[in-house]
């Protein structure tokens, strides 16, 4: 990964509050932050999941349906790269598990 994790969650909040200014809905917002991170060279698995997971959180906290975000999350994660995302995130990866939860146990 090329950014650090909080590093990285900090540009996925930011570009998600632009687009939802924008008035995009849950269904726009995902690809297009997507898309300014998928098309980076260094783009990999780990940052995918972050930027889902982090948009997970961010659709928790404004309120919005995050189904869309938490489908394609367990999609990506079902994959089986914990030694890929704990070698990326090192010792932030307890700040990873931690915001997983949250996630995953919101309905």
């Amino acid at each position: 990964m090329i950014f650090g994790y909080d590093e990285l969650k900090k540009y996925v909040n930011e570009d998600f509050e632009g687009f939802y200014k924008m008035g995009f809905d849950e269904e726009q917002i995902l690809p297009a932050v997507l898309n300014e991170y998928e098309h980076g060279e260094d783009f990999c698995s780990t940052e995918n999941i972050c930027v889902h997971l982090f948009l997970a959180l961010k659709y928790a906290q404004n309120q919005l349906d995050i189904n869309i975000v938490k489908q394609k999350l367990k999609l990506i994660i079902a994959e089986d790269i914990t030694k890929e995302i704990i070698s990326e995130l090192g010792h932030e990866y307890t700040k990873y598990l931690s915001d997983l939860e949250i996630i995953m146990t919101h309905s």
